[in-house]
């Protein structure tokens, strides 16, 4: 009587499966309904790693994107007004070179029309340093805030500079703030054009 049970047992198991993939998938999560429906012949597990190879192409090939900053820009030498402590803060933010004796010039990065105080090819970072604007901001200027007009022009330059930027991936942006009340003011405009910034006194 027991070679009988034998396709009896078979044809349950067959009945049972998909009744067993629901449970094993509701109480384990999708891996054990997978294994189970992969027993039957379904094409889940396939397409889920052809999509998952199709991810790490892609992924290795973003990865691989070369840097347009560094491929399509240079190293130039401008001249500026002279600012003792702006041109330092921006040279140790860079570690490119200013004009130590006369401070009339800085070496900075231009790429597509627009000057950056600095450039880090391994990271794509694109660099804008603000040194000293502290001092429009905690009263050790009297009556600064009547007089000071660059608050708008730098918001101004970040938003030109933001366009260029995150149309160009992976290039990525960082402004160096030496001030903690300019980062304050600064920080959340910089959010919003998806820059990044950082308090570096």
């Amino acid at each position: 009587m027991a070679l009988p049970l034998i396709p009896l047992l078979a044809a349950a198991a067959v009945e049972a499966g998909p009744v067993l993939a629901a449970i094993g998938g509701a109480l384990l999560g999708g891996s054990v309904a997978a294994g189970v429906a992969s027993i039957g012949g379904s094409t889940v597990r396939t397409k889920d790693d052809a999509q998952a190879a199709s991810r790490t192409v892609v992924d290795s090939r973003e990865s691989c994107k070369p840097c347009p900053p560094a491929t399509s820009g240079t190293k130039v030498r401008n001249n500026h007004g002279v600012n003792w402590p702006a041109y330092e803060y921006q040279a140790r933010v860079t570690g490119f070179a200013f004009d130590t004796e006369a401070c009339r010039w800085s070496d900075e990065w231009t790429w597509l029309g627009t000057d950056y105080d600095g450039f880090r090819p391994g990271a794509c970072l694109l660099q804008e340093a603000k040194g000293n604007y502290d001092q429009f901001l905690d009263g050790s200027i009297p009556r600064a805030q009547d007089f000071f007009q660059g608050w708008a022009p730098m918001i101004e330059s970040a938003i030109n500079r933001s366009k260029v930027v995150n149309d160009n991936p992976p290039t990525r942006l960082r402004y160096y703030f030496q001030g903690r009340l300019t980062y304050k003011k600064m920080a959340r405009h910089l959010r919003f054009l998806r820059i990044e910034s950082e308090y570096f006194p």
